[in-house]
C-alpha cells in the first residue's frame, strides 16, 4: 500500500470514529434515526434547492474574477467545473480539493495555469473574508439584542457568543488586510522588505510572491472583487438557509436563521483547517453538535442537521462526479487528483 493511500486510509477511519464516538454520546441512538427518517421532507428539498443554488452561483462568481483576468468561459463550462469541484469536496480530505480540481480544469482548457490558480486564490480568500463578517455582525447582534426566542444563554453558550464575535471579526480583519496589502503597491513592498528579515524567510518569500503575483492582474478591477464580494454574500445566505431548513425538517422552531449565520461561517472555516476526513465527514457532525449545543438547539439536533447536510451535499455534488469520469474517460485518462500551484508570472 502506497503512502497516499494509508493515509486516505486513515482519514476515513478517522471519519468513522468521530461518527461513532458522536453517536455514542447520543442518550438515545434511534431517536436519532427517527428523526431523520420522519424530517420534512419538502423543507428538505427546499434546503436542496438553496445548496444547489450556492453551487450555481459559485460558479457565476468564478467567472466574473476569471473574466477580469481575460478568460472568457461559457456559463455552462463555469458551471461543469464547479460542480466537479464540489464533487471533490465532499470526496476529498477538504475544500481545497475543490479549488485544486477548478484551478486545473480551467488550467487544462485554457492553458493559463497562472491565471487560473490566481482565480481560484482569490475567490478563496474573498468568500472566506464575507464568511467570517457575516459570522462577526450575526454573533454581535446576538449578543446586544439577545436570542431571537428571547432564552437567555446558558454560561457555555454566552461564552461562546463572546469567542464567535470576537474571533470571526479577528479573522475577517485579518484576511482583509492580506487582501489590502496584496492590492496595493506600497503595503506589498513594505510587507516584502518586513518578511525578509524573519525568520525562514527564504521558504516565506517564494509564497509572498506566487500570492503577489496572483493578485496583480486585479488591482485594475475592483469592480470584479466587488461583484465576487456580492457573489460570497449570496452564498453564505443559500447555505446559511439550507442549514436553517433542514434543522426545521426536524424540529420546527429550533434554531432561528441569525443564529445560523453565526454558527454556518465557523463550520465552514474549521472543515479548511481541519482536514481530518473526506469531505469534513465526521468533523462537520461534530462542528454541528457541539455549536448547536452552544446555541441552546441540542446536541442531538445538530448531529441530526450535520448527517442531512453531508447527504445532501453528496447527492448534489453526484452530478460533478459524472463529468468529472466523463471527462476522464473521452481523454482515455485513467480518473486521478489534479494538482496545481500558482505561477509566477
Amino acid at each position: 500500500m502506497t503512502k497516499s493511500r494509508l493515509i486516505d486510509l486513515l482519514k476515513l477511519v478517522v471519519a468513522i470514529g468521530l461518527l461513532v464516538w458522536l453517536v455514542l454520546k447520543l442518550p438515545d441512538p434511534a431517536a436519532l434515526w427517527w428523526q431523520i427518517v420522519h424530517a420534512n421532507k419538502i423543507l428538505l428539498l427546499l434546503g436542496a434547492i438553496c445548496y444547489t443554488l450556492a453551487v450555481a452561483v459559485s460558479a457565476v462568481k468564478w467567472g466574473v474574477l476569471l473574466r477580469a483576468a481575460g478568460i472568457a468561459l461559457p456559463i455552462g463550462r463555469l458551471l461543469s467545473f464547479q460542480w466537479m469541484a464540489e464533487f471533490f469536496n465532499n470526496f476529498l480530505p477538504a475544500q481545497v480539493g475543490g479549488d485544486v480540481m477548478r484551478g486545473y480544469a480551467v488550467a487544462v482548457d485554457t492553458k493559463r495555469t497562472a491565471d487560473a490558480a490566481a482565480s481560484v486564490l482569490i475567490d478563496r480568500f474573498i468568500g472566506l473574508m464575507v464568511f467570517m463578517l457575516f459570522a462577526a455582525l450575526a454573533s454581535n447582534a446576538v449578543l446586544v439584542w439577545g436570542k431571537p426566542d428571547g432564552q437567555p444563554f446558558s454560561p457555555e453558550g454566552a461564552l461562546f457568543m463572546r469567542f464567535a464575535a470576537f474571533g470571526s471579526m479577528l479573522a475577517a480583519l485579518a484576511l482583509l488586510a492580506v487582501v489590502a496589502t496584496l492590492l496595493s503597491r506600497r503595503l506589498k513592498r513594505l510587507m516584502e522588505r518586513l518578511l525578509r528579515v524573519l525568520p525562514f524567510s527564504d521558504r516565506v518569500l517564494p509564497l509572498w510572491y506566487k500570492l503577489a503575483a496572483a493578485f496583480d492582474v486585479y488591482r485594475d478591477h475592483p469592480g470584479a472583487l466587488v461583484l465576487t464580494a456580492m457573489g460570497s454574500t449570496a452564498i453564505v445566505i443559500l447555505t446559511s438557509l439550507n442549514i436553517w431548513l433542514i434543522a426545521w425538517a426536524i424540529q420546527p422552531d429550533s434554531i432561528s436563521l441569525l443564529e445560523v449565520l453565526v454558527i454556518n461561517p465557523i463550520i465552514v472555516f474549521a472543515l479548511i483547517v481541519v482536514p481530518l476526513s473526506p469531505g469534513g465527514l465526521g468533523v462537520r457532525q461534530v462542528s454541528f453538535a457541539g455549536l448547536f449545543l452552544f446555541m441552546g438547539a441540542g446536541y442531538e439536533l445538530g448531529t441530526a442537521v450535520g448527517l442531512l447536510q453531508q447527504f445532501i451535499g453528496y447527492v448534489v455534488s453526484i452530478p460533478g462526479g459524472i463529468l468529472w469520469a466523463r471527462g476522464n474517460h473521452r481523454r482515455g485518462e485513467t480518473p486521478a487528483a489534479p494538482s496545481i500551484s500558482v505561477e509566477s508570472r
